[in-house]
């Protein structure tokens, strides 16, 4: 398996490889039950759902709003539109098996991109930390 809840969450969340060894069929399923229950939410259409699930950056407001939404719908989001670390390390926790060497990689990439600055909009934020994400994980090696 090639892809991190934690990270395929938070690039949609996101859509990066960040650890192996975790169940794949069973994360990207809850990504996309969260995913289309947001869609209406937010207005989100069909070619957003096809952006978030090819991992590629949103075309559109909606589709930005969509990521948001899935991210705070794992509380990966807080209601400030801020990145959630107590709740991304508990990801991370629950998707390495608590492997340290796999634990400590997202744990920095997620500390990492916590620390960006990113737009009051929570809808350009979530956008910001996908991109983030992604950066991490390909300088990892990971992508």
């Amino acid at each position: 398996m090639h892809c991190s809840t934690f990270i395929l969450v938070a690039v949609t969340l996101l859509g990066a490889t960040l650890v192996r060894g975790f169940d794949e069929k069973e994360a990207v399923s809850e990504i996309m039950k969260s995913a289309e229950a947001c869609m209406a939410e937010v207005n989100a259409g069909d070619a957003d759902l096809q952006e978030l699930v090819k991992k590629q950056p949103a075309s559109t407001h909606a589709g930005k709003c969509l990521r948001a939404c899935v991210m705070k719908s794992f509380g990966l989001i807080g209601a400030d539109g801020k990145l959630d670390t107590d709740a991304a390390h508990e990801k991370a926790k629950q998707y390495t098996g608590n492997d340290p060497a796999k634990l400590k990689l997202a744990l920095e990439i997620g500390d990492t991109c916590a620390a960006i600055s990113v737009p009051d909009d929570h809808c350009e934020a979530a956008e910001s930390y996908g991109a983030c994400f992604k950066s991490e994980a390909t300088k990892h090696g990971l992508m």
